[in-house]
């Protein structure tokens, strides 16, 4: 086998492995009707793993322990970000405004 073949191969056996574990259980729930507990717990997936993803990052940005602090421009442009999203309920305009608060107050922090 050359070795482009063998490439080929592992792009589509790692395609397989990415989609295969999301679309199976979809395929096999389709026909199902879930409960509405289950239903529930699913609506708030999206957020929590956003949350899990995003907080560290802003939290604690160097990896050293948490910076509650006006010196940290990410916690800056995080909670900038939240309040003009609960003000707004625009996405676009809520992270275009936190990206600003965050690059304004790294500006200013030097």
């Amino acid at each position: 086998m050359s070795d482009g073949m063998g490439m080929v191969l592992l792009i589509v056996g790692m395609g397989l492995c990415s989609f295969l574990p999301r679309y199976l259980p979809l395929a096999v729930l389709a026909d199902r009707e879930m409960r509405p507990l289950v239903e529930t717990l699913l609506k708030y997936t999206p957020p929590a793993v956003l949350a899990a993803l995003v907080f560290p990052a802003i939290l604690a940005p160097s990896g050293k322990g948490l910076e509650l602090s006006l010196a940290n421009p990410y916690l800056i442009g995080g909670v900038v970000t939240f309040a003009a999203g609960m003000v707004s309920k625009r996405f676009l305009l809520s992270t275009a405004i936190g990206i600003a608060a965050f690059y304004l107050s790294r500006w200013l922090l030097g």
